[in-house]
């Protein structure tokens, strides 16, 4: 008798197949959701990074100008801190400091104290061009520097005249959620806190908060 001994083929069946997709699948997930999350975790801390950066900057900037404040030779504060009058609940804070209403005069009189108490037009400035409109000491044009937030959460640079009306205004930072001014017992130490918030490049919500202290060196 002639028998006929037919070997199973080796190849997958449709069952195994199916498996090993859905075990495929499963691994490719779990790859692709800690890749998504390194992802996301890369940028939101890169953002944060970014922000907390960008406040510190800011407080630097307003400090380089605010230390330069104090007291006339009266003893009178040339700063004032309004405590909550600003959107949200934020302070605002206004100072004159030293500067130059003339060209190539000094900021110290003979006596040793403060000449000339004003405002520079535009931040950095170092020469009487931009400390005064009309080159004349008998009237100072820029009087006050302003720090205050406005309803889009940008924080504002403000120069006022003498009667507290604005001269100039700039945009000092962006994304601010809280500005905050204190003044020790002796008003001669302030404390200024910023909290800026703003959306990553994934839409998450990223908040920084910085302080920093500044110290009114001017008397006289």
């Amino acid at each position: 008798m002639i028998s006929f001994n037919f070997k199973r083929d080796e190849g997958l069946t449709l069952t195994e197949m199916m498996v090993v997709l859905v075990i495929f699948s499963m691994i490719s997930a779990g790859i692709y959701a800690v890749f998504s999350t390194g992802q996301v975790t890369w940028f939101n801390t890169e953002a944060s990074i970014e922000l907390q950066q960008n406040v510190r900057m800011t407080l630097e900037k307003i400090t380089r100008e605010m230390n330069e404040s104090g007291f006339d030779k009266n003893g009178v504060s040339q700063l004032t801190i309004s405590d909550g009058t600003g959107v949200n609940g934020t302070d605002v804070v206004r100072f004159s400091m030293p500067v130059l209403c003339v060209s190539n005069m000094n900021v110290i009189d003979a006596n040793g104290d403060v000449a000339t108490w004003g405002a520079p037009l535009t931040w950095g400035c170092t020469d009487a061009s931009c400390m005064d409109a009309d080159d004349d000491c008998s009237t100072v044009d820029y009087k006050y520097i302003q720090y205050l937030t406005n309803s889009n959460n940008e924080l504002i640079r403000r120069v006022l005249d003498n009667n507290n009306a604005m001269v100039r205004e700039d945009i000092f930072a962006r994304h601010i959620l809280d500005f905050q001014v204190t003044a020790n017992v002796n008003g001669d130490l302030i404390t200024l806190q910023i909290t800026a918030r703003k959306n990553s490049s994934v839409n998450a919500v990223i908040s920084a908060s910085t302080s920093m202290d500044v110290n009114l060196r001017n008397r006289g």
